[in-house]
């Protein structure tokens, strides 16, 4: 992510998801994601890949 446009896209992107919210910090370059349902770790990677970015790790 490069600018607060990354940023956005990314939290929109994961926000779609039903149940799932996301703060996402451009200094650091990370997002947290939290959930209340089963949230797959492929699901997540899928929907970040098709807004134009990369999952680095999950943990």
């Amino acid at each position: 992510m490069h600018c607060e446009h990354c940023v956005k896209a990314v939290t929109e992107a994961i926000n779609k998801i039903d149940g799932a919210a996301a703060k996402v910090n451009l200094s650091e370059n990370e997002a947290v994601v939290s959930y209340d349902r089963e949230l797959d770790d492929e699901q997540l990677r899928k929907i970040v890949k098709d807004a134009g970015y990369r999952v680095v790790s999950i943990k």
